[in-house]
């Protein structure tokens, strides 16, 4: 894919985690009340506070190991991308790999949507932006990714937390019948 190709689809990539994120955003607020959004369904479990605040911690930390890219071989980020889209596709149980992205106990509702809206907004910034084709970015468990693929991690990671909102939704409807 050419450099205003791979470009083009990363963009097109955050803008569909931004609008699922506002979509995500709007239906919280529309539908729980304060009370809702950080009640915890046991003890070890996310609020829908936290599962958010947790989206932008991601999204943050990620954009934080940019560094100069590293041409791998040509296949090897397609593979990555494949075993990430499978683990965060699947049943599986997968625990934050890093302290840095777990959610911190008191996090408000505000700040959780703010987080989560300035790190879609600083995604589109860095793609719009002139170090874009220069840069790379590392996953803690697969490594160096491109641009193009960390987006699409991105969106994976969502849809992957997305299942996880569905239930909480879902537990608040069995508690009120």
């Amino acid at each position: 894919m050419s450099e205003t190709g791979e470009r083009e689809a990363a963009l097109s990539t955050i803008e569909t985690l931004t609008r699922r994120s506002n979509e995500l955003i709007v239906r919280i607020e529309r539908d729980r009340t304060d009370e809702e959004r950080v009640r915890k369904p046991s003890p070890t479990a996310w609020s829908l506070t936290e599962v958010v605040q947790h989206i932008s911690l991601v999204g943050a930390g990620m954009l934080a190991t940019a560094r100069p890219a590293v041409r791998g071989i040509p296949f090897g980020g397609w593979a990555k991308s494949a075993l990430l889209r499978g683990v965060l596709r699947s049943r599986m149980k997968i625990r934050a790999p890093v302290a840095a992205i777990i959610p911190q106990p008191g996090i408000t509702w505000n700040d959780a949507r703010a987080n989560l809206v300035q790190s879609n907004g600083r995604w589109s910034e860095f793609i719009e932006g002139a170090t874009f084709n220069e840069t790379g970015f590392r996953h803690p468990f697969v490594g160096a990714l491109r641009p193009t693929e960390t987006a699409a991690f991105l969106v994976e990671h969502f849809n992957h937390h997305m299942r996880q909102v569905d239930r909480l939704f879902s537990g608040f409807k069995a508690s009120r019948s």
